[in-house]
């Protein structure tokens, strides 16, 4: 039997933007930077037993898990600069794990390998770029809706490269449309246009994604109703393999929000009470093929697909694939923490939230621990509030699990 090597798991969210500029020393946005420092320690819940986690001072990590409940202390290690050295000494190297495969991530391994770190670091290839692209995506919803004839029929992307493009798209379809960067992700880079026209914000936000991506996507907005994924491992060997389902919720503009907790059982059910059990089955083994055929034997690693249900003419019906996620996912974190940490009578929330004032994350979360106190039965989380995360006067990130409230 295989014995897989250990894994060193580096959290960069937003690695689209690194794949889109395809440079090794590309610099996130500030806000991004700061998800990384606020929230690197996520790894520490999805990495499997004996797994680490890079961090820049791995005393605060571990401080941080002293305030653990030792029952709930993942099997994850925080590894640092500092604590390097031990690794330069396993007996097999550690595979190198970034949330997102990008030019950036594998840069960064190599110069942790260069300062003596055994790694195994993945290869880029250029293939990488297109499949992390809307384009792709689009191209894989044309082959889902072929494999599911009975399915309402819905309209692929238009990718354009000029607001005259955009304005043919909407003289034949009704408002409203929703414009989007080919490389972007959980709900950023979008743009909302409510009536059948070109207004200045609508051109002035087209400009910008113009110059810097040279195409958009427009297609026609949908009554949602609610928002849910599929997430998938490919081993790069051909064989993709359905892991899980979440459904999760997103704020106004399209940005994450949390996703739901609880047994995959109960997650089906949910959707069961929109959607029939052939249809969900019916769609599941369809995005697997699909995924099979347009990747499992390039890509390696996790990866999730998010869908939608809608309202169409009175009745429920099923966006098969808004997006294709070439990453981890938040699904995927979710699906972790309910299956290793949560009871399994228990149900509750994953949530992600952003705090712009210095210091209203903190006393969030001091208020959040006295309102919601944290209660264990059988060695897992029943109800209460627990942090995933460190929670200090200077975060603005914050990564949690809320149950039974």
């Amino acid at each position: 039997m295989k014995i897989s090597n250990s894994k060193l798991h580096y959290f960069n969210p937003g690695h689209e933007m690194s794949v889109c500029s395809g440079k090794a020393h590309y610099t996130p946005a500030a806000p991004v930077r700061k998800m990384m420092e606020d929230m690197g320690l996520l790894p520490l819940w999805y990495g499997a037993a004996g797994d680490y986690v890079w961090v820049d001072d791995a005393a605060e990590a571990l401080r941080f898990l002293s305030f653990v409940p030792p029952v709930l202390c993942p099997p994850v290690f925080p590894l640092s600069q500092a604590e390097a050295g031990r690794c330069t000494t396993e007996a097999k190297p550690l595979e190198a794990v970034p949330w997102g495969l990008s030019p950036q991530s594998i840069r960064f391994f190599e110069s942790l390998r260069e300062r003596g770190v055994t790694l195994v670091v993945p290869p880029w290839e250029e293939a990488f770029t297109r499949l992390t692209s809307r384009q792709t995506a689009a191209e894989c919803l044309q082959k889902v809706q072929a494999r599911l004839p009975e399915t309402s029929p819905i309209v692929v992307p238009c990718f354009c490269t000029t607001p005259e493009e955009v304005q043919q798209f909407m003289s034949v379809y009704p408002p409203p449309y929703l414009l989007k960067m080919p490389y972007s992700c959980s709900g950023r880079g979008l743009h909302w246009i409510w009536t059948d026209r070109l207004e200045t914000p609508t051109l002035r936000w087209m400009a910008g994604a113009l110059k810097k991506q040279g195409q958009v996507s427009i297609e026609p907005a949908l009554d949602k109703v609610c928002d849910f994924a599929m997430e998938f491992e490919s081993d790069g060997n051909g064989q993709v393999a359905y892991r899980g389902l979440s459904i999760f919720e997103t704020l106004p503009k399209g940005s994450f929000s949390s996703c739901l907790l609880g047994s995959e059982a109960s997650l089906w059910n949910k959707l069961r009470a929109c959607i029939s059990e052939k249809s969900l089955q019916d769609l599941r083994h369809a995005v697997t093929a699909v995924l099979t055929e347009t990747l499992g034997a390039i890509y390696r690693g996790c990866l999730g697909v998010d869908m939608l249900i809608y309202r169409r003419n009175g009745a429920f019906a099923i966006h098969p694939l808004i997006e294709l996620n070439l990453r981890y996912t938040m699904g995927m974190v979710a699906l972790q923490l309910s299956r290793r940490w949560m009871h399994p009578s228990a149900e509750g929330r994953f949530v992600v939230v952003c705090e712009s004032s210095r210091g209203t994350a903190y006393a969030s979360h001091l208020q959040m621990e006295k309102t919601y106190p944290l209660l264990l039965e059988d060695r897992k989380i029943k109800s209460g509030y627990f942090s995933l995360c460190p929670v200090t006067p200077e975060t603005h990130y914050r990564a949690y699990v809320l149950s039974g409230a």
